[in-house]
C-alpha cells in the first residue's frame, strides 16, 4: 500500500491536485501500522521480497491509471525510505 500511494503521489499528475493530501495521509497511516507490527523476521522478509511487492504494486497502479503513465520497472524506493515517516519522493 505504501508503494502504491508513493507511485501515485509521485507520477500521477492528472490526479495529484485532487488526491495529494489523501495519498499522503494514507502513506502516513500505512507507515505507522507497519512500524507498529514490524518484527525482525518481517523486516527481513519484506526486504527479500521487495522486488515482488513492487511488481504487485506496479500492476495495481498501472491498472488504476489506465496504463497511461511510464512508471519505473524497478522499485525507486529503498526499504528505509518506505518506512521513514518524514520522507516523500521528489515531486518536481
Amino acid at each position: 500500500q505504501i508503494i502504491r500511494h508513493l507511485l501515485l503521489l509521485q507520477y500521477w499528475e492528472a490526479e495529484k491536485d485532487r488526491n495529494r493530501n489523501h495519498w499522503r495521509a494514507e502513506i502516513q497511516s500505512f507507515r505507522t501500522q507497519l512500524r507498529k507490527y514490524l518484527t525482525t523476521n518481517l523486516q527481513i522478509y519484506l526486504i527479500e521480497e521487495l522486488d515482488n511487492i513492487y511488481d504487485d504494486a506496479l500492476e495495481y497502479v498501472q491498472e488504476k491509471t489506465g496504463f497511461t503513465i511510464d512508471f519505473p520497472e524497478q522499485c525507486p524506493y529503498s526499504f528505509e525510505e518506505l518506512l521513514n515517516k518524514k520522507w516523500l519522493p521528489s515531486q518536481d
